[in-house]
């Protein structure tokens, strides 16, 4: 049996990871839209999109979740039941089609046309056609690492948490 608050964590820690990857292109992460407004087919957000194409932006996020679920069940092995529910619960939220017209606003908001069809043009290359397939591995690795760090050092954390509040009852 799993502990309820070690899946939570889990899944709280998995989706941090997933959206990892919208973030490291540029993402404004504390600008997320919760309505579903439509967003205006201008020559912008048409180049955009032709943008989040080249990146292969929705093979690369299921990619993405695919492997921290992965990742997530092999470090901790009781998940493995829950795999198939984790995976659905974040297709439904994180996946590009879920984060889709937030990221195409999220985009125009941060870069030019010109600049978004630079970025496409570089990834149309070699090279960044190369990026693109590494990010999906280069973002689990890294939420990894990031991960590894936190675990190792958490009872530094739990130390000057527990300083603070001291402190605190102690005015």
């Amino acid at each position: 049996p799993i502990e309820p608050t070690m899946n939570l964590r889990a899944v709280l820690i998995l989706c941090f990871a997933s959206v990892t990857l919208f973030s490291l292109r540029g993402q404004d992460a504390a600008t997320t839209a919760t309505d579903k407004e439509i967003v205006e087919k201008d020559s912008h957000t048409l180049a955009i999109e032709e943008f989040f194409e080249v990146m292969n932006m929705k093979e690369t996020s299921d990619k993405t979740i695919d492997q921290m679920l992965a990742m997530q069940v092999q470090q901790q092995p009781q998940l493995a039941s829950y795999k198939d529910v984790m995976t659905k619960f974040l297709r439904k939220y994180v996946s590009y089609e879920a984060l889709k017209d937030d990221m195409v606003k999220l985009y125009k908001k941060e870069f030019t046309q010109d600049e978004i069809l630079t970025m496409t043009e570089f990834y149309r290359t070699p090279v960044g056609k190369k990026a693109v397939s590494k990010l999906p591995t280069l973002t689990a690795a890294g939420a990894q690492l990031g991960m590894s760090r936190v675990q190792a050092n958490m009872g530094e954390l739990q130390q000057a948490i527990a300083t603070r509040e001291a402190e605190l009852k102690a005015k």
